[in-house]
């Protein structure tokens, strides 16, 4: 039997993520070319050969296909991209079979906002660059020998790679706490053109049925995943969507449809979650979208994100880029999210969907008064009560391929890295405790949070799903890899303070019981030296404050069980 080898180098695009605990679509479809053709098939990550090398895989394989690229800058915790060095070094390993390369890095190299893409094609020594859908360069080079770099594929001919390949997420190094990335169409939706700086509008669009999407939903919640996001796609929003002169409108039947099928598909799904959508559908479309967002929040879990490019607000960046909307229309756009998702599906949980926000900064037609323009967005959403959760701010990547490739990189200087910086910085200190507070209040319950790093008696981790809250977790028992439910206890600029929930009033530790809030350390020691404490009556009457024991009881579990939640 041949043996095919996909390295999984991670990506990240505006419409597809595959860092760790994500798992792209990419590798899972070349995983099923491999498996439809009879091969064996290993899959690996860049951190697993890392630390351990593959040489003598690459070697023997028949095929090698490595998947990687990124088109827009991020910071990860899960895993770390693979570099243009460690990918030159895989390419000049002595093989037998051949080498493809797909992905995000068939647009160019680049590994921070700011950069200009580099040509890898005289950079690697490999047998094909996929610009095309490196599934389809593979099939073909399976079945012919040829290398087309530009083949593409349709979705009557994905759904059985989609399908078979759907096993590969058990090679997983993080498996089963992943989650699987899906693919519901490619290409912009916009019919006004495209952003200066996006390469997706390079793609024709092209839709997935409802009941293709579902028949991969099936086969992974098989192989045992239980997380989803839609996440390969420009505009949810528009999935199933009518065409008119304004643009695509929004379908909430369509919506519907999609949801329902893949609820059905995967009855024990714990995340299902969504990406992208477009603030100008929602301003062109105020009544369809807010229809939509509502059928996306009766069928999603809570702690949902729609995410908004506005990229920016000043009318003359907005103009000159192409961009999306403008203030008020932006404006119009998160009200009505919020207005749609913004409630709690369950008592003490996570809103249903809310907005994010990425702002670009490094756009031509900037001078001194974009950020302030930014700035006024945000403080507007603040004075309005709106929740935002989150808001990403970066510095583009330049490829060929885009209008802005073409712009000369002097145009692109009208802020000034201090700036740049200062605003960050009043963002992460003025704007997101604030709406961290608003989305997580104290006392919320986030459920499954996947435990990664201890620092002292702190534990840090996330729940699996869209832009998930990081967690410092009060704990001196958690170990890494533990999964936990954790309450709310405070915001800070970056994450959230909490501790496990609920806690067992005669077994938590001093530290524990000193991350709630108005616990301190005589408090803590009081109720330590006097347990077992029975019930909640006994509870109030050790802490010896009626009201703080009302307003904290919420945060234990008690042997008759009368102050849980």
């Amino acid at each position: 039997m041949p043996l095919g080898l996909i390295i999984d180098g991670y990506v990240d695009e505006p419409a597809c993520f595959g860092v760790p605990p994500y798992i792209s679509p990419y590798v899972r479809y070349c995983a099923g070319v491999f498996m439809s053709h009879g091969f064996e098939v290993i899959y690996l990550t860049v951190d697993q050969i890392r630390q351990e090398k593959a040489d003598h895989l690459i070697r023997s394989a028949e095929v090698t296909v490595v998947i990687a690229g990124l088109t827009v800058p991020g910071r990860y915790r899960g895993g770390s991209p693979m570099t243009l060095k460690e990918l030159k070094g895989l390419s000049e390993i002595p093989r037998r079979g051949a080498m493809i390369v797909g992905g995000p890095i068939g647009s160019g190299y680049a590994l921070k906002g700011g950069d200009a893409a580099l040509d890898v094609s005289k950079i690697l020594d490999v047998d094909c660059i996929a610009t095309g859908d490196p599934e389809a360069v593979l099939d073909l080079w399976i079945r012919t020998k040829e290398m087309t770099h530009d083949a593409k594929r349709d979705y009557g001919t994905l759904a059985k790679w989609a399908e078979a390949g759907a096993q590969v997420v058990k090679m997983h190094p993080m498996y089963p706490l992943i989650i699987a990335e899906l693919e519901l169409s490619r290409g912009c939706d916009r019919t006004d053109g495209r952003c200066s700086f996006c390469v997706e509008g390079l793609k024709a669009r092209e839709e997935r049925s409802p009941d293709s999407v579902a028949a991969e939903v099936r086969c992974l919640a098989i192989a045992g995943v239980k997380a989803f996001r839609f996440g390969r796609c420009a505009n949810v929003l528009t999935y199933g969507g009518t065409l008119t002169p304004k643009g695509w409108m929004p379908s909430p039947d369509g919506l519907r449809s999609l949801y329902s099928s893949v609820r059905s598909a995967a009855p024990d799904i714990k995340v299902l979650h969504m990406d992208n959508g477009n603030p100008k559908t929602i301003a062109t479309f105020p009544d369809k979208s807010f229809e939509a967002l509502k059928v996306i929040a009766s069928y999603n879990t809570p702690g949902d994100t729609i995410s908004l490019g506005l990229e920016s607000l000043h009318p003359q960046v907005v103009l000159q880029n192409n961009l999306k909307v403008f203030f008020d229309q932006a404006l119009e756009a998160v009200r009505i999210v919020n207005l749609a998702g913004g409630t709690r599906p369950f008592q003490n949980s996570m809103p249903s969907l809310l907005p994010g926000l990425n702002f670009l900064i490094g756009l031509p037609g900037e001078n001194k008064e974009t950020i302030n323009e930014n700035r006024r967005f945000l403080e507007k959403l603040l004075s309005e009560g709106l929740s935002v959760r989150r808001i990403n701010i970066r510095r583009p990547m330049t490829f060929k391929s885009t209008p802005l490739g073409a712009v000369d990189s002097s145009a692109m200087k009208g802020i000034r890295d201090r700036d740049y910086k200062a605003f960050k910085d009043w963002v992460r200190s003025e704007v997101d405790p604030v709406m961290f507070s608003r989305v997580a209040p104290e006392g919320t319950i986030i459920r499954d949070v996947i435990c990664e790093e201890r620092l002292g008696n702190l534990i840090f981790g996330r729940p699996l799903g869209s832009y998930p809250p990081l967690l410092g977790i009060t704990s001196s028992t958690l170990k890494e890899g533990d999964t936990t439910d954790v309450t709310v206890t405070g915001a800070g600029p970056r994450s959230l303070s909490g501790i496990p929930w609920p806690l067992d009033i005669n077994n938590c530790s001093q530290q524990e019981l000193q991350g709630i809030p108005g616990i301190g350390k005589a408090r803590a020691m009081r109720l330590i030296l006097n347990r077992p404490i029975a019930g909640l009556e006994q509870f109030k009457a050790v802490l010896d404050d009626p009201g703080l024991a009302d307003k904290v009881a919420k945060f234990f579990s008690f042997p008759s069980d009368e102050g849980a939640i």
